[in-house]
């Protein structure tokens, strides 16, 4: 009875050792599966317990303990190289995400630089533009200016001609008044001395014209 006891134990060591950890699908089923493989150790370790306590009441106990560790031995190793298989799993998620941040970070850096360039150029552009439009700016007031100076100029050489001819017709207009004084003082002398004469001539007598022989 006993030997059909520890028989089946071993068979069911054996049997449990075919079992194996599913593919890694998120970490929800690496979860369950270190819970699987804790449970299962649990269980091994118990049942191993309780054969080889049926081995040590046995009259050849090391002999019987001695084929149980085979099996024992074997399916912990199975369970130990099941967990390793996760956390190998675990270490590769955990550097092809460290690796995915790294390589995100960098995209970041290097997409921070190409916008500082574009800056760079778009202010570089900005100031050359706002160069150009002074520069038309200066150009546009030195014309303006120009023009204002020429405008001047003609305005001033208007009111210079036009102050020229009013002088002209004030010395004309003081010329014409002067000779028309003289010709008043000409005529006033003229009539000074035709009065004169005939004051000296005396008065105008009947006597006739002497005749000619």
């Amino acid at each position: 009875m006993k030997f059909f006891f520890l028989l089946a134990l071993w068979i069911g060591l054996i049997g449990s050792a075919c079992a194996q950890p599913t593919d890694d699908v998120g970490p929800l089923e690496r979860a369950a599966e270190r819970a699987r493989i804790t449970e299962e150790r649990q269980k091994l370790e118990a049942d191993f317990k309780t054969a080889e306590a049926v081995c040590f009441r046995e009259f050849f106990a090391n002999n019987c303990r001695d084929k149980l560790l085979p099996p024992y031995r074997e399916r912990l190793a199975d369970l130990r190289r099941q967990e390793i298989l996760i956390n190998e799993i675990e270490r590769k998620l955990s550097a092809a995400d460290q690796l995915l941040k790294t390589e995100e970070k960098l995209n970041l850096q290097q997409q921070q630089k190409i916008d500082q360039a574009i800056k760079i150029q778009q202010d570089a552009a900005s100031q050359e533009e706002r160069a150009k439009q002074r520069a038309v700016d200066q150009g546009n007031s030195s014309e303006q200016a120009e023009a204002n100076k020429s405008s001047m100029g003609t305005r001033l050489e208007s009111s210079q001609s036009k102050a020229l001819e009013a002088v002209t017709k004030r010395a004309q207009a003081a010329a014409n008044v002067e000779a028309m004084r003289l010709r008043r003082d000409q005529a006033a002398k003229n009539r000074a001395d035709r009065e004169q004469r005939l004051i000296q001539d005396g008065p105008v007598t009947g006597k006739s014209l002497p005749a000619y022989p």
